[in-house]
């Protein structure tokens, strides 16, 4: 009896010790290598791929430590990442975009000082330059240069009697109609995606600059409003005017960007804004589709002529992670030759490499052409409080189309938005 009760306080005793751990979240420390400790790591749903899997399978196998992915939706990813920042939840690494995007995320409390790592040498100019604030290099690019502008298939152009790329908003109304007259949508543009609208916002800075060269530094020091800015007018009222013409199609407000690179395939859509090597992932949908051989130009809103610039996805580690060791570690193992290589073959949506030792990569024929077809580039996300993605000033631009605001009306609410940011001393 005795030694039966000793067994069954044994038995308690192990099993109050596996629920402590459970109620302290069943999970070690990611800290230093070694096998059941698990690193976790934040992206917008549409970055992480197979191929960041299959990597991170591979660094268990090699150090024993886990991976765990946290991917958020899309359209709320922002917003969930500045949450669980702030109230000290954050992951260990998160992903964002560069630039001025940056400061949303409070990089003085929330990104890790990666200057001393042995990867930094190895970047490129624009992707350290691009993880680089205050002097120091806080994030890495695995990513590539990339942009957004108006990617069209040359052999529809030509049977619409298009000749050459539009250069003003006339010349693009026009093609629009030749475009519908030969029977073809003439634009794919995501309505339902919220974080997708701000790119008619972010592709007129071009025009904005030529008007206010110093504009950029006067939003960002908050002594100009988006809606003082004529260009950004003059774009969103034709942005709407492109929409009330029936351009975007009958199903534009229902259209998602998970669907988009299936539509594209299909040939009844001669264009759709997209990012230099979309047409890639239009190609993994359908290798026949030709979408090898279609070009870009950027979007002449306001007579715009220049290229948007975005540079790129960055990986940040968390100041406040206790395990900023083991995530040193895991972005030195994908920073590997071999782990570079294998991860720009496995995503083919990217362009160039952020590494300059790899360089097996080649830019593709919308990059080419883009290049040609401007007479300049600018970046995006250099904005202070406003940024691709950003979820709230899409959905005032989606109500902008359903008539809920004047043009003028949604920049006036892009602007009361920025001023809660600047009013928080953000």
């Amino acid at each position: 009896m005795r030694r039966n009760m000793k067994k069954l306080l044994i038995i308690g005793f192990l099993f109050l010790t596996a629920a402590l751990a459970f109620a302290g979240g069943g999970k070690q420390s990611a800290s230093g290598s070694g096998g059941g400790k698990t690193l976790t790591v934040a992206s917008s749903a549409n970055w992480t791929k197979e191929i960041d899997h299959t990597l991170a399978d591979k660094f268990t196998a090699e150090t024993g430590i886990k991976v765990e992915f946290q991917t958020i939706p899309d359209d709320q990813y922002y917003s969930v990442i500045r949450s669980r920042l702030s109230t000290g939840e954050g992951p260990d690494i998160f992903l964002a975009h560069g630039g001025a995007n940056f400061e949303t995320l409070q990089p003085d409390r929330n990104f890790a000082d990666l200057s001393g790592e042995s990867w930094v040498p190895r970047l490129a100019d624009w992707a350290r330059e691009g993880g680089t604030v205050n002097g120091k290099v806080i994030a890495l690019n695995l990513w590539s240069a990339d942009g957004w502008a108006v990617l069209y298939d040359p052999a529809k152009f030509q049977k619409a009697g298009i000749a050459g790329v539009p250069k003003t908003y006339a010349e693009l109304t026009a093609a629009c109609d030749k475009l519908v007259q030969a029977g073809y949508i003439p634009f794919y543009a995501n309505g339902a995606a919220p974080w997708y609208q701000t790119l008619w916002i972010l592709m007129t800075l071009g025009t904005a600059q030529q008007q206010y060269p110093d504009y950029l530094a006067r939003l960002n020091n908050n002594t100009l409003k988006f809606a003082d800015v004529p260009a950004y007018v003059t774009a969103m009222t034709q942005v709407k005017e492109l929409y009330d013409k029936g351009y975007f199609g009958p199903t534009f407000m229902t259209d998602t960007w998970e669907n988009s690179t299936t539509e594209m395939t299909k040939g009844k859509y001669a264009m759709t804004i997209g990012y230099t090597s979309y047409q890639n992932e239009i190609l993994a949908v359908d290798p026949s589709c030709g979408a090898d051989t279609w070009e870009m130009f950027p979007i002449p809103l306001a007579d715009n002529r220049s290229f948007n610039v975005n540079p790129g996805i960055f990986h940040i580690v968390n100041r406040n992670s206790p395990n900023i060791d083991t995530a040193k570690e895991y972005l030195n193992f994908r920073t590997r030759l071999d782990n570079v290589g294998a991860y720009y073959r496995g995503n083919p949506m990217l362009g160039n490499s952020s590494l300059k030792d790899y360089t097996e990569l080649k830019a593709t024929k919308a990059y080419e052409s883009v290049t040609k077809n401007s007479t300049g580039s600018f970046g995006s996300n250099v904005i202070r409080f406003f940024s691709e993605g950003d979820t709230i000033v899409g959905q005032m631009v989606q109500e902008m189309f359903l008539g809920q605001k004047t043009p003028r009306q949604m920049l006036e609410a892009l602007d009361a938005e920025r001023q809660k940011q600047f009013a928080l001393g953000n």
